[in-house]
């Protein structure tokens, strides 16, 4: 069946849909008296009406699959942006931070490491209330540590 020949044999109306298209062919031409031409008006107008449905519903999934295509295109778009601002911001930061410090920096950051750790550990053998202790005392009496990489 050719849906062409089938459209100018019956013309649509202006403004009438497909369902009533063929319900209306199926109505007015199908009053033949001739065995099996009925039917096979029918079956013509009902061929037609499947086909025209199906190219519906593929110009449908072909239309949201490319509104989809453009979304997600858009999203990658913007996340590529995002990507390479912050990777330009990780690189402008990694050159801002020094790859080694001097010895002079690292001797004041271990004393001050074991200062820290020396209070810690008199605060803890204190009393409640922070009442002082022989052993908190005692702690606190260990000697700086000598440096370790200068003299």
């Amino acid at each position: 069946m050719n849906p062409t020949t089938f459209m100018m044999r019956n013309p649509i109306r202006k403004g009438e849909d497909l369902r009533k298209f063929i319900i209306r062919v199926i109505t007015e031409n199908c009053d033949s008296d001739l065995p099996g031409a009925r039917e096979e008006k029918i079956g013509e107008a009902l061929q037609f009406y499947r086909t025209r449905i199906v190219e519906h519903v593929e110009q449908e999934e072909q239309d949201r699959a490319v509104a989809d295509r453009r979304h997600l295109e858009a999203r990658l778009v913007d996340l590529t942006a995002k990507y390479d601002a912050l990777e330009a911001q990780h690189a402008r930061l990694k050159s801002t931070i020094p790859t080694s410090i001097s010895i002079r920096e690292a001797e004041e950051a271990r004393l001050g490491a074991f200062k820290l750790a020396r209070e810690k550990a008199a605060l803890l053998l204190e009393k409640p209330g922070g009442e002082p202790t022989a052993g908190s005392e005692a702690i606190r009496a260990i000697a700086d540590i000598k440096p370790k990489w200068s003299k």
